[in-house]
């Protein structure tokens, strides 16, 4: 049904179509931005406001500015083939306020030449521009009604202004989300009362009414402020009532002791000290009765799988098995392909699961792991299925977790008692943000690389410069390397390089080599195709947008340009880089500049002088600061990383409201809501 509830109540867990106004081809429209409850609705804030709260004067309007201006009608003039191509029927007003005169043209409205009387005051809400030839300011089909009126007195204050989709506009927003606020029943209050009041946090109400329709600069900050507020303390809620769940419902957790020497002394090279660190703090974990769950950070080539390894050895030689979840089809075929050749001489048996399995492998897969005779499964979510039953999982592996949702990592730990947890990460974060940000995992640090590797040579170069680039990409192809070429977007546009754009360049380039295109909205087997036939070598370039970030490993892959390089951010630029520079040979970085600010340009010139990612991840955060509290934030819920690093000082505040609270016997409202934060965080992320 849609249209109005009977009741005339709304609650935040309603479907959208509860709203009155939003029928089936509203409701369809607005599920191209996700917004499918009532909740998503109050959840998607204005992007800006227009700042009405009283008239502007004509002499001080700039052009470009958004205005609300106070006039009477002086003149008005007719015609219906007017505009700027004859055909359009025009209404050209000119009005007068006490500093000068202003023009309004009305295109496509006709009607407005018999309701607009001379000599009467009339209120114009709108965009200015003054490029006429005397120079007065132009309004083009702006809002209008008279001074004084209901409306006029609805638009004084700050005006809401929302993103939308073909179909929907601000003004269906401001009259939806009006309905929403008068008919809203809210949830019981889910904050304890003792963090309401030492915080000094506002209603959900109060928080709901003035971030859409604040009645001033001050009431704004305080609804803000809750909302920051409450993202990070359910954040910190959930990841230490993970941890306390952990140790309260695990048995013993610990696996027997194992001599690692047979599987170190078959390694080709010595483990660095900061690899040997970390695997001591594993060896550890795996000997206490508590389940490990341990993060264990590296910059990009510190040699993390040989770490991963060492606790993948210890596990299966003592009897258990291990499960290591890549996030791509091609990238687990590259683990499985390492973990067999180092594994199968020691006895350990490792197998494949992945969805490209033909039946008769798949079956024979399954076998294996259910009867115990697969020792380390690798795979991606193909792992987490129903019809994957292990006989005795003991160690979890993720790689790269921020790949995977919370919801695919508990799946695989619902297979077995609560097994250990692994997770290698080669996104660095700040120190001063890891015991808030991953509240409820131990740390291990990586910061040295294998000494065969040499660092990255990383070069700016203005775009009207980047021939330069192209000359080293042209000379590594040449010497039978491989290349990546990335480009932010994927349609042409005027602001950006793009994918298609650059493609159909390069390829003209460097003929005869073999040049292939890679980005989001390819099939994904196709994009496994193109990253496969990159690492055989039948494709000698790669132009792609930043999908690449998570790779690959492709010891040819020598050098790589990136296009609108001011675009990233320097840690996605730092993984970036990361994708060339995996072994030996020595490997370059070129980042295209096409911006004339020295913001930018400082920036970059900080990827130039380092390759630790450690240090680069220290220095964007100092560069971008904690960031203003009140500041814009994205729609629903926060980009987590970015959020933390804007509002550090917060999220201190709600690690330590959290540490007081009594994990293993919270308030059914809470919990509802720790779930309902779940869902709407991680349900569909992979």
């Amino acid at each position: 049904m849609y249209g109005k509830k009977s009741d005339g109540m709304l609650k935040l867990s309603d479907d959208i179509a509860s709203v009155r106004g939003i029928g089936k081809k509203k409701k369809e429209l607005l599920g191209k931005l996700e917004i499918a409850t009532v909740r998503d609705l109050m959840d998607h804030f204005p992007v800006r406001y227009r700042d009405w709260r009283w008239n502007w004067f004509s002499k001080d309007l700039e052009d470009g500015g958004e205005y609300r201006v106070a006039g009477k009608l002086e003149r008005k003039r007719f015609s219906a083939y007017g505009g700027r191509n004859g055909k359009t029927p025009m209404l050209e007003c000119i009005f007068r306020d006490g500093y000068g005169q202003y023009k309004v043209w009305f295109y496509n409205m006709p009607f407005l030449d018999k309701n607009l009387r001379l000599n009467k005051g009339y209120v114009v809400f709108g965009r200015c521009r003054r490029r006429g030839w005397d120079d007065l300011p132009i309004f083009d089909n702006p809002e209008i009604c008279p001074e004084g009126s209901a409306k006029d007195l609805e638009r004084k204050g700050y005006l809401p202004v929302y993103g939308c989709t073909a179909g929907i506009t601000t003004n269906d927003f401001n009259r939806w989300i009006k309905y929403a606020l008068q008919a809203l029943e809210y949830d019981a209050e889910w904050i304890p009362e003792d963090v309401i009041r030492k915080r000094k946090l506002c209603t959900e109400k109060y928080k709901y009414e003035h971030i859409h329709f604040p009645e001033s600069l001050q009431a704004y900050r305080i609804a803000r402020s809750r909302y920051i507020y409450e993202n990070l303390f359910l954040y910190q809620l959930v990841t230490q009532w993970n941890r306390a769940q952990l140790c309260h419902e695990a048995g013993d957790s610990s696996v027997a002791e194992t001599d690692l020497t047979p599987f170190l002394e078959e390694l080709p090279f010595e483990l660095t000290e900061g690899q040997k660190s970390a695997v001591r703090d594993i060896q550890q974990d795996l000997t206490s009765s508590r389940p490990m769950n341990r993060l264990v950070q590296g910059d990009v080539g510190c040699g993390k799988t040989a770490v991963a390894e060492t606790a993948l050895y210890r596990v299966a030689a003592a009897g258990g098995q291990c499960a290591f979840m890549a996030p791509t089809e091609i990238l687990a075929r590259q683990h499985h392909e390492k973990l067999s050749k180092d594994f199968e001489p020691l006895g350990i048996h490792c197998v494949l699961l992945i969805s490209a399995l033909s039946a008769p492998e798949k079956k024979k897969v399954l076998q294996e792991i259910q009867e115990g005779t697969a020792d380390v499964v690798v795979g991606t979510h193909a792992i987490i299925q129903e019809n994957v039953i292990f006989q005795n999982l003991e160690l979890v592996i993720t790689d790269e977790q921020h790949r995977f949702g919370v919801n695919q990592r508990r799946l695989l730990m619902e297979k077995s008692r609560i097994p250990n947890v692994l997770v290698m990460s080669a996104t660095p974060i700040p120190r001063t943000l890891q015991a808030t940000v991953y509240g409820d995992m131990d740390f291990s640090m990586i910061r040295s690389r294998p000494a065969e590797r040499k660092s990255i040579i990383t070069r700016v170069v203005n775009h009207r410069l980047r021939s330069k680039a192209y000359t080293q990409v042209k000379k590594e192809v040449q010497g039978g390397n491989r290349a990546y070429i990335v480009a932010p977007a994927i349609d042409e546009g005027e602001e950006m390089v793009s994918v298609t754009a650059l493609y159909r360049e390069v390829k003209k380039w460097f003929s005869p080599a073999v040049v292939s295109v890679l980005h989001g909205r390819m099939d994904p087997s196709e994009k496994e195709r193109v990253m496969a036939e990159f690492a055989e070598g039948k494709i000698q370039v790669l132009v792609s947008t930043v999908v690449i970030e998570v790779g690959i490993d492709v010891p040819e892959a020598t050098v790589m340009v990136i296009e609108n390089a001011d675009r990233f951010g320097l840690a996605q630029l730092h993984q970036l880089r990361g994708r060339v520079g995996r072994s030996n040979r020595q490997s370059y970085c070129w980042l295209v500049n096409y911006s004339d600010s020295e913001g930018a340009a400082d920036r970059l010139q900080i990827m130039q002088e380092t390759d630790d990612g450690f240090l680069i991840s220290e220095e964007d955060y100092r560069l971008r600061g904690p960031g203003d509290v009140h500041g814009t934030m994205q729609h629903g819920s926060m980009s987590m990383l970015g959020e933390f690093l804007k509002y550090e000082h917060i999220l201190q505040y709600a690690k330590e409201d959290v540490e007081e609270m009594d994990l293993l016997h919270l308030d059914e409202n809470v919990r509802n809501k720790m779930k309902q934060y779940l869902w709407d965080n991680y349900e569909n992320t992979i």
